[in-house]
C-alpha cells in the first residue's frame, strides 16, 4: 500500500490489519452513525484524515442485502 486513501472502502478489521502490517500504531476509528439505520450489514472506512498526530479513519454503516 503506497497511499492511505487506499483505506477507503475496507472494512474495519482490514484497515486496522494494514495499519499495524504498516507499523502505524497513532489511528483512531470515528464512526457516523445515523440513527433512524437500525441494520446494516457491514462497516466501511469512507475517509482518511490526518489530525495532530493521529490518523482518524471515517467509518459509516451501509446495507447492502435488502
Amino acid at each position: 500500500m503506497t497511499n492511505l486513501n487506499d483505506l477507503v472502502g475496507l472494512e474495519v478489521g482490514q484497515a486496522q490489519d494494514v495499519l499495524r502490517k504498516l507499523g502505524i500504531t497513532g489511528f483512531k476509528f470515528v464512526y457516523y452513525v445515523d440513527r433512524k439505520q437500525k441494520e446494516f450489514d457491514k462497516e466501511l472506512v469512507t475517509a482518511v484524515r490526518q489530525k495532530e498526530d493521529v490518523l482518524e479513519l471515517v467509518v459509516c454503516r451501509y446495507k447492502f442485502d435488502v
